[in-house]
């Protein structure tokens, strides 16, 4: 075994107890079918090698709205995060220097050039220096973080300039911290890149058992200008402009983020390319703060499981299309809760039908803690599975509901709440699973329960919303024509007889706007005699977004880099 390996234990008994690094100061159509099959994964096998394992490829494949597929691959190289001593050029770091043992990587000052594929394993302190990676696109660099303390002052400690791919292992066991500063100097005015700690102009690939810290002082925490896989790892990144970047995508299957970010915590911005732009994620545990979107995506945004827990963010979730198939998802907003969009010019094509645009659920758990909208699609709404739960907006300018397009329930729980101003609902054209809407006569307060139970007491689902609210929508899979069920919120209840899709309780007219003390139902008498209501009465007409709010808020913005 190479003496280098020695030199590693070393580093980490004195490198690692080193005072914070200055760049560290600054930590601070019609709708799909079928539900049951809407993500297929292929088999996965495994088998011992080295110090870990190989696995081979897996592809995955997800069911859209409006009848269509998308799919992506996690190759055998993604999901290796074993190397081989005997085989590894080591890169070890510390007070006197930088040394290199092995091939492909030389070091120039406090440069380490690596210049072919292979792999590397990174240990120790490195104070203003920078690991620069140049190699072809056909190259794959993988690079070990076995206990590793990387900073710049003035540029990425982390910079891959060439299209090859890099895959950052983070070993396991171990705390790994990467930072720079909040100024970077370029050789050239007109420069803009990199400017993120870490910075991979090809694809990039995290894994690995081990920890990383990432604190993009500068501008974005980690990004790359391919696809940029995470596949496993403990990752935390604080970061003054976007905090997960991936230029043609962002892939999460597992592992644990978080991210505080001053603009979108997870985002992907290729508009060039109609099959690229796409954020797909498929498990973990994602915590985001972020001052602008949670999670952006420029074409599709896909949640196929997971935790997802977006506690700040201006919209939680946005792209030009949004399906959620499984998971967990809890979202506060200040704009509107999910957004789905095209890029447009002017104020009235926000308000118009947008081709191909939609926002869907069809599986998962989704919680919305909203300021505007709970969900805005400049397109369709499809409904068709899974359980939504809407703290809807308490000004009049918003609804829990709002859809340009189509608004389809064919299946799944709701539950939403919010003002009564811009209601809306779902349509009686092609909805297929029974709702019911009550109006209030007086503002009801945040905290007071909301039941929903059948003739003879059972409960069929409830949920205590976190805001003020003036009208309920409700809907499960246990509502039928012909049946009475009772609505009971806080201590007072209402009885509806179900004889079609919509029955509605009192009316927008009849409540009073003002912000009562709680209490007090519409009157019955609010139902046409058949119990019915048009659900596009008392309601926004299509397209209700607000002139000058800006509906389609997501992802077109000048940085297309």
């Amino acid at each position: 075994m190479k003496n280098w390996k020695k030199m590693i234990a070393v580093c980490m008994a004195g490198g690692m107890v080193a005072a914070q690094l200055a760049g560290c100061g600054q930590k601070s159509g019609a709708p799909a079918k079928t539900v049951e099959n809407t993500t297929q994964e292929a088999e996965q096998t495994t088998a011992a090698k080295a110090e870990g394992t190989v696995a081979e490829a897996i592809q995955r494949t997800a069911v859209l709205g409006e009848g269509k597929e998308k799919s992506i691959t996690y190759l055998e190289e993604d999901l290796n995060a074993g190397w081989d001593e005997q085989t590894v050029t080591g890169i070890v770091c510390t007070d006197s220097g930088i040394t290199v043992e092995g091939d492909g990587a030389s070091v120039s000052g406090q440069t380490v050039n690596i210049s072919r594929a292979g792999t590397y394993v990174v240990s120790g302190t490195m104070m203003d220096g920078q690991i620069l990676i140049d190699t072809d696109k056909d190259e794959v660099v993988h690079l070990v973080l076995n206990g590793a303390e990387l900073s710049n002052s003035t540029t990425a400690p982390v910079y891959s300039q060439g299209e090859g791919k890099v895959i950052l292992t983070l070993e396991a066991g171990t705390v790994n911290t990467i930072s720079d500063s909040n100024e970077y100097q370029y050789t050239d005015a007109n420069e803009d890149e990199p400017d993120a700690p870490v910075f991979i102009k090809g694809d990039l690939t995290i894994n690995g058992e081990g920890t990383l810290e990432v604190y993009g002082n500068y501008q974005s925490g980690i990004r790359s200008k391919g696809d940029l896989k995470v596949i496993s790892g403990i990752i935390d990144i604080r970061a003054e402009d976007d905090g997960l970047k991936g230029k043609d995508s962002v892939v999460v299957r597992d592992g644990t983020l978080t991210i505080v970010s001053v603009k979108d915590g997870i985002k992907s911005n290729n508009d060039a390319d109609a099959s690229k732009g796409y954020i797909w994620i498929d498990g973990g545990q994602i915590n985001i703060a972020a001052k602008d979107d949670g999670i952006q995506a420029e074409t599709n945004a896909i949640i196929n499981g997971g935790e997802i827990n977006i506690t700040e963010s201006q919209e939680g979730i946005a792209g030009l299309t949004v399906d959620i198939l499984g998971g967990v998802v809890k979202i506060v907003s200040s704009d509107d809760g999910i957004n789905s969009a095209a890029g447009v010019e002017t104020e009235r094509e926000k308000m118009m039908d947008q081709e191909g645009v939609y926002t869907r659920i069809a599986g998962g758990e989704i919680w919305i803690n909203t300021s505007a909208d709970g969900i805005d699609s400049n397109g369709d709404l499809y409904m068709e599975g899974g359980a939504l739960y809407l703290n809807g907006p308490t000004s009049g300018g918003d609804g829990i509901l709002d859809y340009n397009g189509k608004g389809i329930i064919t299946g799944g729980t709701v539950f939403g709440v919010g003002s009564a101003g811009m209601m809306q609902t779902f349509d009686e054209a092609e909805s297929t699973q029974n709702y019911l809407v009550v109006y209030y006569t007086t503002q009801q307060k945040a905290g007071t329960k909301i039941r929903l139970t059948d003739g003879n007491g059972n409960e069929l689902g409830s949920m205590t919303p976190e805001k003020d609210f003036e009208v309920a929508i409700i809907s499960t899979p246990d509502i039928k024509s012909g049946n009475t069920y009772h609505v009971v919120t806080g201590e007072e209840t209402v009885d509806m007889q179900v004889e079609g899709l919509v029955t509605i309780y009192g009316t927008a007219s009849e409540r009073g706007m003002g912000g009562g003390a709680g209490g007090g139902f519409g009157r019955g008498g609010g139902q046409r005699p058949d119990g019915q209501m048009p659900p596009g009465e008392n309601a926004a007409p299509a397209g209700g977004d607000m002139p000058g709010r800006g509906a389609d808020h997501q992802g077109r913005r000048p940085d297309n880099g």
